[in-house]
């Protein structure tokens, strides 16, 4: 009876937690090399006609994530860069009118060199042809109605975001491929929102678009202060003053940031909770409670079980027990659903759409 009740709390825990889950992911590696390029070309197709630079490429390995977001889509292209070149030309008679931007990236140490490319707005509306060469492309999708006034798209349309605000926009859509797996769906709405914003003052900076877009900018450094502390957290000096001295921001900023969160400590634990619930859950790890809550910097055991079964509802020991094998269940049945949906980029945008 006990353990029912802990799997059926654990499960309303997880169900409310779940990840985020990509709507599409193809990729050309199971394809013979010669079929690579037209499989590629095939799956975008009803979006942009895709033709080879080259007569006949021997291979094109490359491969194609999309995140539906309800109001906004966003894709991952791998590509397989300068030696496979390809053109992308807008369709004559488009059915969709999106904008989208574009950020190219370089694989590996794409976030070292992602960071030096611009953004650009483009509209599947409007002829446009390009050459790609790159390792990868980021795509940020836009229904045309997104905006209630679509001046700035059309002033800006084939244009690049150069400056400050394009460089923040680029550290936004690499913030949001890195961490999009790890959103879960109640935040989804909160994202197209900050996104909208982001664009809105970058089409057209001004002080009330400033204010709507701090959001974005915010989450742009938290992004940055998140991926500092999960690099650091067996580091047990690791505190507020070391992140502000180490992000050059001061600390009534950094605890506004982290406010949402609960603040910096309290971020900073749940994340060492949860490399101690994921030892736990580990079948190979043998160690004993105490070593596991010690390496993350839990030296005093009762007072690791308090919080842990504060945070989680159970103990560290009933964790062990009871194990969280069902982890996978929840997201394979999100997957699973997804899936059922649109099958194709063509009729993924059509939903974005709304049509």
């Amino acid at each position: 009876m006990y353990q029912d009740s802990a799997l059926q709390s654990l499960e309303e825990h997880k169900s409310k937690n779940a990840k985020f889950t990509h709507s599409l992911d193809f990729s050309t590696f199971s394809f013979q090399p010669h079929e690579q390029f037209p499989a590629f070309r095939f799956a975008n197709r009803g979006v942009m006609d895709l033709s080879a630079v080259r007569d006949c490429p021997q291979s094109f390995p490359a491969r194609q994530t999309v995140w539906n977001l309800d109001r906004l889509a966003f894709m991952r292209t791998e590509l397989p860069g300068e030696n496979h070149a390809h053109r992308q030309k807008h369709l004559k008679n488009a059915v969709l009118d999106h904008w989208y931007v574009t950020l190219p990236f370089c694989l590996p140490g794409e976030w070292h060199k992602g960071e030096k490319a611009v953004p650009e707005l483009h509209c599947l509306a409007s002829p446009f042809d390009r050459q790609i060469n790159h390792d990868g492309v980021l795509t940020l999708f836009i229904p045309n109605d997104l905006f209630t006034s679509t001046a700035g798209l059309h002033r800006m349309l084939d244009a690049k975001f150069e400056g400050g605000l394009g460089k923040l926009l680029a550290d936004y859509l690499l913030l949001l491929n890195r961490s999009l797996a790890d959103l879960q769906s109640p935040e989804i709405p909160y994202v197209v929102e900050a996104t909208r914003s982001l664009v809105a003052v970058c089409l057209a900076p001004s002080q009330d678009r400033l204010r709507e877009a701090q959001t974005p900018i915010d989450a742009t450094f938290l992004g940055r202060a998140r991926r500092m502390i999960d690099g650091r957290l067996v580091d047990r000096q690791l505190t507020s003053q070391t992140l502000c001295a180490e992000l050059g921001v001061s600390r009534s900023r950094l605890y506004r940031i982290f406010e949402p969160l609960g603040g910096v400590a309290s971020y900073i634990r749940r994340q060492r909770l949860l490399r101690t619930r994921d030892a736990l859950s580990d079948i190979g790890d043998t160690r004993s409670i105490s070593r596991i809550a010690e390496q993350w910097g839990f030296v005093d055991a009762s007072s690791y079980s308090r919080t842990f079964r504060h945070e989680f509802g159970i103990s560290p020991k009933e964790a062990r027990d009871i194990g969280w094998a069902s982890d996978g269940l929840v997201v394979a049945q999100q997957c699973q659903a997804r899936y059922e949906g649109p099958q194709t980029l063509y009729q993924l945008l059509r939903t974005v759409d709304g049509t």
